[in-house]
């Protein structure tokens, strides 16, 4: 029984709270500083309005100059729904490349549209947790995008043993606006999810899971960034203070680009 009900503020830090983890045993995540270079040119900071005028922060990334991948649930809060609280986002500020509260290289915009996953629609899962935002127009200058990629369960085998898996977003246990990025490989792979130790917090909800398929070759994203184990009692592990890291043997996971994901996205959610 709910002894009183939650402000929408701390409805949000539950629903972010639940998902994300510093896995020790120290922090790896790193600023980046250079966020006006490519691909981190190409992780936005996203705020979105639930219809109270508040704006809460999560991230994204461009797939195209006017299109971007993140999570479901932040375009959309099944905890707010469940309660009867308005759960869709009315506005989403759109910042790619910010570098800290007032540094923004590429300016940013409303967002013109957006749409969730329709399996999530239906019924939100984890395994089903992207979302789609479209823009008015293109940033100028372009910050770039990223290409996405599909791989088979050999390639992701072959992946593990090979290559880092690589995310940046915008926590929000960092100062406003601030980017980090952490690197580390693949531990566990399932039908539509990918798991990892790479470290996050609260905000980094839609980031991009990227590897390099050559050593020297372009970033490509295999899977979005969209939540992490049980957390500790304190709230999330390592993202707020006396809450001790992660220990070993829990992860962090993303929704992995599959065939048919891909289909769906390229068609804009519309089916």
């Amino acid at each position: 029984m709910m002894l009183f009900s939650p402000a929408p503020f701390e409805l949000d830090r539950l629903a972010d709270e639940a998902d994300y983890a510093v896995v020790g045993p120290t922090d790896g995540r790193a600023r980046v500083t250079h966020t006006n270079r490519f691909p981190h040119s190409a992780v936005c900071h996203i705020e979105r309005d639930f219809g109270d005028g508040r704006m809460t922060g999560c991230t994204a990334f461009l797939i195209s100059p006017t299109r971007l991948l993140t999570a479901a649930h932040c375009i959309t809060s099944p905890i707010r729904q469940r309660l009867g609280l308005p759960n869709l986002a009315v506005r989403i500020r759109v910042t790619p490349g910010r570098a800290s509260r007032d540094a923004r290289p590429f300016g940013w915009q409303w967002a013109k549209q957006w749409h969730v996953n329709p399996p999530y629609r239906r019924r939100p899962s984890g395994l089903h947790d992207v979302g789609l935002i479209e823009l008015e127009r293109p940033f100028s200058p372009s910050p770039g995008h990223f290409q996405l990629w599909s791989p088979n369960r050999q390639d992701l085998e072959r992946l593990r043993t090979t290559r880092l898996l690589h995310i940046s977003g915008y926590p929000a246990d960092k100062p406003d606006g601030t980017q980090w990025e952490h690197s580390e490989r693949l531990d566990r792979i399932t039908e539509r999810q990918l798991f990892y130790s790479v470290d996050t917090c609260p905000g980094h909800s839609g980031a991009p899971v990227w590897i390099h398929r050559q050593q020297a070759g372009p970033p490509v994203v295999i899977a979005v960034h969209t939540a992490g184990p049980r957390p500790h009692s304190g709230g999330a592990w390592g993202c707020r203070p006396g809450v001790p890291l992660a220990p070993a043997g829990l992860f962090n996971r993303g929704v992995r680009l599959t065939p048919d994901l891909l289909r769906s996205i390229r068609a804009g959610f519309r089916r």
